[in-house]
């Protein structure tokens, strides 16, 4: 996937969906390598995430990553004796989880909920829901005066 680094920090810097604090371990990352303490943020289908300090800042200029989250599954990890923890795989690559650690079991079914609302097939299903039933409502197509295809 190609994208403009510098214009995908600058969207990252906006107001997030959700945001917070959760140790997070990479798929690549290597056995003895744990997880490492990172704040996420959200912001429409694609999840920021930044270094965290050993006093607990952050470094929100750069993002060290971002994860798209399309084509993907978000589950909760409740077998994993990792505590408070779900996963993140994406349908390219199943046997690759990200998994991601909370504080607590609030704050897990928090962020599994906005994440697996987020995408944009997602959204753009619930856009056909709501059209359907305006349809069935008024007998006229809402989304025909905004050249929106529905395909």
């Amino acid at each position: 996937m190609r994208f403009n680094e510098k214009e995908l920090c600058l969207y990252s810097s906006g107001p997030a969906i959700k945001e917070g604090r959760i140790h997070h371990k990479n798929p690549n990352a290597g056995f003895r390598e744990g997880f490492k303490e990172r704040w996420f943020k959200l912001r429409g289908n694609l999840l920021f995430y930044y270094r965290v300090n050993e006093f607990g800042g952050v470094h929100h200029k750069e993002p060290v990553g971002c994860l798209v989250i399309e084509l993907c599954r978000v589950q909760r990890e409740d077998e994993s004796g990792l505590g408070f923890a779900f996963s993140i795989c994406f349908d390219s690559d199943l046997d690759k989880k990200h998994f991601l650690m909370c504080s607590n079991q609030r704050q897990c079914d928090e962020w599994v909920d906005v994440l697996s609302e987020c995408s944009y097939q997602n959204q753009k299903n619930k856009l056909m829901d709501l059209k359907n039933q305006i349809m069935d409502i008024t007998g006229t197509d809402p989304l025909t005066s905004y050249s929106y295809q529905t395909k």
